[in-house]
C-alpha cells in the first residue's frame, strides 16, 4: 500500500528539481581556467594573449580614443605586432561617419592568415580603439589580443582557407571603422564574419548574435561544440535591444556571422576599471577558444555556397547544440498543441478532470507570467536608481535573488489561486496548453525564441495523459520542470548581467515558466498549504529587495561614475562646472569641492539623459568655437548653409547642435555625408540633431547642411577637449576614492549660439 506524498514532500520535491536546474545552468555558465602559456601551438592560451594585452596597454599609456595620440601608439604597436607573426599587416585610413553622427578619421588594420586551400576568406573583427575615460582592456582590448593569438595559433595550425584579421578604429563613436571597411575592396571577400567584444570585465563567452541564414550559421556553430553558450533566443533578444557592435554595420556584407561577447562586470564597462586587474583571464580564455573554435569551423565549410534557411538553435548546458528549422519549429509547436488537446480529451473520459477545472488551469500561464513581471518590477523599482544611469549594483545578490523569489512565488500562485476547482489535472492541462501556445505564438512572430517554451510543451502532453496515473503525473511534471528549466533558466541567469535591474520583469517571469510545471504538485494540498507555498518565496522576494535597497550600490570594485565638465558659455561670458552622477545624487567629497545646486538638471538642450549638478566657475581667456558662413541662402522652405567650424582654442572635438523641430535633410563635414540618426540618437540628444566631428585639424572643418525650416533658426556650436582647467580638476580629483568618470571623460566644453536668418 502506498500513501499520499506529504505537502513537505511535495514541495522538497518541486524544489530539488529546481535546484537541479539551477545548479546545472550555474555549472554551464562558469568560465574554464586559462591555458597556460606552453600550451599547444595549435590551440589558444589566455596566458600568451594577456602578454601582448599588458604590452598593449603599455604602449597606449592609458585611454586610446580614436584620432588620439595614443590611440595612434597602439595602432603601431599592433603592426609590430602582425608583422612579428610573420604577416603582411596593412593600416587603411579613411574619414568616415560612424551611425551615432559622429565622424573621425579612421585607420584599420588589416592582415591574412593564409589557410590551406582556395575559397571565401573567413573575417575575424575586434576594434583596438577605447572610449576616453578608460583604458578598455576587456572593451576592446581582449578582442585584440584574442585575434593575435588567434593568428599565431591559426599560423601553427592553418585553418582551410584563409582568415582576414579586421583590427578597425572608431568603434566607440558609431561604428566608424567598420562603416569604412565596406567601402573598402577587401569587403567583398570574406564568406563569413566572427566579431569579438567585450560588456563588461568577465563572465562566460556568449554567441549572443548571428547574421545571415540561421540555419548555416547553427550548423557551424555545432560543428564548433563543445563549450559554445549560443542560442538563438540570444539573439532574437539581442535584436530587439538598442545597442550596436561592428557586427551591426558588418551585415551590410550580406554573410554569415556570429557575435561574441562577455558580459560580467558591467558595473566596470567604459571606466577606469576597465583595465588589466579587472579583467578575468577565465573569461579571456573561454571567449578566445570560442572565437578560435568558430573560425575554423567556419573556414572548413564552403562559404561560396550557403545554403539558405533559418533555424531555431540552443546549447544544452555548453555540451551539445540543438537545432532546427523555424518550419519545425511551427509543426511542433502545433503538434504540442494537438497532443495536448487529445491528452485533455482523454483525461475528460477518464473522470481525473472537468472541463470547468481545465478551464480554469487555462488562466495559469498568463497569471503567473504577469504576477512574475509585476513582482520583479516591483522588486527592480526598490533600488530608486535610474535604468539607464545606473542599471547595475555593486551587490547584485539580494536583487537577483529577489527576482529568483518572485518567479517562484508566481509559480505557486496559480496553484493557490485556481488549484482548489482546476485540481492537479485541470492545471497540468492548462499549463500543457499555454506552453503550447506561447510555443506557436513565438514561431510565428519570433521563432529564434520559441524553443524556451517549446523544450517543455513538447513534453507536457506526457505529463496530461498519465493524470489517471499520479505517481506517473508527478515524474512527468518534473521531467517537463526540469527540461523549462534548461531551456529558461540560462537566459534569466544571465539577464541581470545584460540588462541591470531593468531585466526585473523578465527574470522573473522566465523563473516563473521554468517553474509553473511543478504547479500541479502544489494542487492538491490544502488550501492553507497552497497559499503558503506561494507566499513564502513572495515575503522572500520582499525582504530581499529590502535587502537590495539597504545595500550600497557602489564600491571600489563598481564605483559610482561621476562626470564632471567644466563648461563656458562664449557668448554670456559664464562659465560653470557641472557634476552627472549615476546614483542621483554627488558624493559628499565632491559636493564639498564646489558651490553646487540643490537638484541636477538637464544642463544643455541636447543632453537629454545627463542630469548634472551645476556650480559657477570663473570664465577662462580663451577664444570659442567659430562658424565661418560662407553661404547661407532660403527658398522653398529649405535653409542651405555652408561655412567652415574651427576651434580657436585647438580643441580636437567640434560639434553642430541643431535644435528639436527643424528636420535636418542632409548634413555634411568636409564633403563626407553624416548618416540619418536612429530614434534612440535623438533621445540621447534630447530630440536635437547633434553631429559631431572628432580630430578636427586646426584649420577648421567645412560644414554643409540644408535644414528645412520657415524662418530664422539658431544653431549651437561646440568645442570640446579632454580633461579640465584647475577648478574642474579639483572636482574630480575630490571623486579619488569613491567614484570615477566614465564614458567621453571629464572634458572641457565651450559653446556659441549661432542665428541663421538670410537676408
Amino acid at each position: 500500500m502506498t500513501g499520499r506524498p506529504s505537502p513537505a514532500g511535495r514541495l522538497a520535491a518541486a524544489a530539488a528539481v529546481l535546484a537541479a536546474a539551477l545548479a546545472a545552468t550555474g555549472l554551464a555558465l562558469r568560465v574554464p581556467p586559462p591555458r597556460p602559456a606552453d600550451a599547444p601551438a595549435g590551440e589558444f592560451s589566455a596566458r600568451r594573449a594577456e602578454v601582448r594585452l599588458a604590452a598593449m596597454l603599455a604602449a597606449a599609456g592609458g585611454p586610446h580614443p580614436v584620432a588620439s595620440a595614443a590611440n595612434r601608439r597602439v595602432r603601431d604597436f599592433l603592426q609590430g605586432e602582425l608583422a612579428a607573426l610573420g604577416l603582411a599587416p596593412e593600416v587603411r585610413e579613411a574619414f568616415a561617419c560612424g551611425r551615432y553622427r559622429f565622424c573621425a578619421p579612421v585607420a584599420n588594420l588589416v592582415a591574412r592568415v593564409p589557410g590551406r586551400g582556395p575559397g571565401r576568406p573567413v573575417l575575424l573583427v575586434a576594434h583596438y580603439d577605447s572610449v576616453p575615460a578608460g583604458p578598455g582592456a576587456a572593451d576592446d582590448g581582449s578582442g585584440v589580443a584574442i585575434l593575435l593569438e588567434s593568428a599565431r595559433a591559426l599560423l601553427a595550425d592553418p585553418p582551410a582557407r584563409d582568415v582576414v584579421l579586421l583590427l578597425d578604429d572608431g568603434e566607440e563613436v558609431g561604428l566608424a571603422g567598420a562603416e569604412a571597411f565596406l567601402g573598402d575592396r577587401l569587403a567583398r571577400e570574406p564568406g563569413a564574419v566572427v566579431n569579438v567584444e567585450a560588456r563588461g570585465t568577465g563572465g562566460p563567452s556568449l554567441l549572443f548574435e548571428t547574421t545571415g541564414p540561421t540555419g548555416f550559421v547553427a550548423g557551424r556553430i555545432g560543428a564548433a561544440a563543445p563549450g559554445l553558450l549560443a542560442s538563438s533566443l540570444f539573439s532574437t533578444f539581442y535584436g530587439l535591444l538598442p545597442n550596436d557592435t561592428d557586427l551591426t554595420a558588418l551585415r551590410a556584407l550580406s554573410v554569415p556571422g556570429a557575435n561574441l561577447a562577455f558580459i560580467g562586470g558591467a558595473c566596470r564597462y567604459h571606466t577606469p576599471l576597465d583595465d588589466l586587474s579587472h579583467l578575468d583571464a577565465g573569461s579571456l580564455q573561454h571567449q578566445g577558444e570560442s572565437a578560435l573554435r568558430l573560425v575554423r569551423s567556419f573556414a572548413a565549410a564552403d562559404l561560396g555556397r550557403v545554403p539558405p534557411g533559418e533555424a531555431v538553435f540552443f546549447d544544452v548546458l555548453g555540451l551539445a547544440l540543438v537545432r532546427f528549422s523555424t518550419a519545425w519549429a511551427r509543426v511542433l509547436a502545433f503538434a504540442a498543441v494537438a497532443a495536448s488537446l487529445l491528452a485533455c480529451r482523454r483525461v475528460l473520459r477518464g473522470g481525473a478532470a472537468t472541463v470547468g477545472g481545465m478551464a480554469a488551469g487555462a488562466a495559469a500561464l498568463p497569471l503567473a507570467v504577469a504576477a512574475a513581471a509585476g513582482g520583479g518590477y516591483l522588486a527592480a523599482r526598490a533600488l530608486g536608481l535610474s535604468a539607464v544611469q545606473r542599471p547595475w549594483v555593486a551587490h547584485p545578490l539580494p536583487l537577483e535573488a529577489a527576482f529568483l523569489a518572485c518567479g517562484l512565488a508566481a509559480a505557486a500562485l496559480p496553484a493557490a489561486v485556481l488549484g482548489g476547482r482546476a485540481r492537479a489535472a485541470g492545471l497540468r492541462a492548462g499549463v500543457a496548453l499555454g506552453l503550447g501556445a506561447a510555443a506557436s505564438a513565438l514561431a510565428a512572430a519570433l521563432p529564434g525564441g520559441s524553443y524556451a517554451p517549446l523544450a517543455p510543451a513538447v513534453l507536457a502532453p506526457l505529463a496530461v495523459a498519465a493524470s489517471t496515473r499520479p505517481a506517473l503525473a508527478r515524474a512527468a511534471d518534473a521531467a517537463v520542470a526540469l527540461a523549462a528549466g534548461l531551456a529558461l533558466l540560462p537566459a534569466a541567469w544571465l539577464m541581470y548581467p545584460a540588462m541591470g535591474h531593468a531585466a526585473g520583469p523578465l527574470a522573473a517571469a522566465a523563473v516563473a515558466v521554468a517553474a509553473l510545471p511543478l504547479s500541479p504538485l502544489l494542487a492538491e494540498l490544502s488550501a492553507r498549504a497552497r497559499i503558503a507555498a506561494a507566499a513564502a518565496p513572495g515575503l522572500a522576494a520582499v525582504a530581499l529587495a529590502l535587502a537590495a535597497r539597504g545595500a550600497e550600490p557602489a564600491d571600489a570594485g563598481c564605483p559610482e561614475r561621476v562626470v564632471v565638465y567644466f563648461h563656458q558659455d562664449v557668448d554670456a561670458g559664464r562659465a560653470r562646472i557641472l557634476a552627472s552622477p549615476d546614483l542621483g545624487r554627488l558624493p559628499p567629497a565632491v559636493r564639498a569641492a564646489a558651490a553646487f545646486s540643490a537638484g541636477a538638471t538637464v544642463p544643455f538642450g541636447w543632453g537629454g539623459l545627463r542630469p548634472a549638478y551645476e556650480a559657477p566657475a570663473r570664465a577662462l581667456d580663451l577664444a570659442g568655437p567659430e562658424l565661418s558662413v560662407e553661404e547661407l541662402s532660403a527658398a522653398g522652405g529649405r535653409l542651405r548653409l555652408r561655412g567652415r567650424l574651427a576651434s580657436r582654442r585647438g580643441a580636437p572635438s567640434v560639434q553642430v547642435a541643431v535644435p528639436p523641430g527643424v528636420a535636418v535633410e542632409s548634413f555634411s563635414f568636409d564633403g563626407t555625408p553624416v548618416p540619418r540618426a536612429e530614434a534612440r540618437t535623438a533621445r540621447w540628444f534630447g530630440r536635437w540633431s547633434v553631429f559631431r566631428r572628432l580630430g578636427a585639424p586646426e584649420a577648421g572643418v567645412e560644414v554643409e547642411m540644408v535644414l528645412r525650416v520657415d524662418g530664422p533658426v539658431s544653431i549651437e556650436v561646440a568645442d570640446e577637449s579632454p580633461g579640465l582647467p584647475p577648478e574642474g580638476a579639483a572636482v574630480a580629483e575630490a571623486r579619488r576614492g569613491s567614484a570615477v568618470t566614465a564614458q567621453e571623460g571629464d572634458v572641457t566644453l565651450f559653446t556659441r549660439t549661432i542665428a541663421l536668418a538670410p537676408h
